[in-house]
This record gives C-alpha cells, sequence and structure tokens, in this order.
C-alpha cells in the first residue's frame, strides 16, 4: 500500500521531509511601500489561477478545452500601526498612486506606468531562511483597499486588507 509501511510492505513517506511552513514567507514589492511597512504584512496568498473551460459540442457529448487563463488578485493583510510605519496613512499613499484624491489632478486615474508594480516578489522559505519556492509577479496594483470594521465591543487587531490584481506570474524556484 504506497505511502504507509504495514507489515513490513509498502513505502512509507521520508521521515527526513520538511514541510513548507506558512508563516515562513517574504513579500517584496518595487511600489512606494517602504520595508518597514512590509515588516507588518501579517498575511498574504501565493498566486492562482484559473482556466476558461470552452465547451465542443460533439454528437450527443460535450467535450472541454482550458481556455484563456486569469490570475486572481493576491490578498494581503496588514497590522493597522498606529505609530511609524503609519500603515493606514502608507496604503491610502499606495491606493494615491492610481488615483489623485487632492491637488490639480484631483480625481484623475493615473497612468500604469506610474501605478503597477514592475516586479513584485513572494518567496516562501525554509527554516534557514533559505528561498524554496519564489514566484514573481508582474504589474501588481492595489485594486481593493479595505481599513476594516470599527467595534466598542471587540479588542481584536485592526487589520487593513488589500487586494493585488497583477497581470502575470512565474514561479522561477
Amino acid at each position: 500500500m504506497p505511502g504507509f509501511v504495514i507489515n513490513g510492505e509498502g513505502v512509507g513517506p521520508n521521515s527526513l521531509a520538511e514541510v513548507r511552513r506558512t508563516h515562513r514567507w517574504l513579500f517584496e514589492s518595487t511600489t512606494h511601500l517602504s520595508s518597514d511597512v512590509l515588516l507588518v504584512l501579517k498575511e498574504a496568498s501565493r498566486p492562482s489561477v484559473e482556466f476558461e473551460q470552452p465547451e465542443m459540442h460533439h454528437n450527443q457529448e460535450r467535450v472541454y478545452f482550458a481556455g484563456k487563463h486569469e490570475w486572481e488578485p493576491i490578498s494581503l493583510q496588514w497590522y493597522d500601526v498606529e505609530q511609524d510605519p503609519d500603515v493606514s496613512a502608507a496604503m491610502w499613499d499606495w491606493m494615491e498612486i492610481c488615483l489623485s484624491f487632492s491637488g490639480e489632478t484631483a480625481m484623475q486615474m493615473r497612468a500604469p506606468n506610474q501605478y503597477k508594480a514592475t516586479t513584485s516578489m513572494l518567496q516562501m522559505r525554509n527554516g534557514l531562511g533559505n528561498a524554496t519556492e519564489t514566484w514573481e509577479i508582474y504589474n501588481g496594483w492595489p485594486q481593493q483597499l479595505n481599513w476594516g470594521e470599527l467595534d466598542y465591543a471587540e479588542t481584536d487587531l485592526q487589520l487593513i486588507e488589500v487586494e493585488f490584481r497583477f497581470d502575470r506570474a512565474k514561479r522561477v524556484v
């Protein structure tokens, strides 16, 4: 029986295998986000892709093919630090790279080459800090920002959620 050693038969899993851990990762971006702001990034998701399924009719059956693909946005969550770095202000500034809310250019959308991060990177790391999986993420920008709910009855830490939309990703390691 594969995966189990029962009565001396079968092959068991490698007892020295290291499984990736959800707390060993690093996110970097070429946007204006400082490394101090990235230090209080609590949670991120890895890239995921979905394919359209064009169908073809053949007699009494339907067959499907992989069509165009679409990368789903990455979800990022920051702890909302009040002091330096002021994460709430940093997220506002990040949003203003896309759409100006003040000054002579108020309510004008900026050009994509001004608000899209050329390259971002998400890395899974082992216990020694070495990269074991690296994703290069191209042309990302903050599609959705949510500063979170407020509630006098709760004592939870405040989080800021960002949906990071991008054009394409590539796993390089």
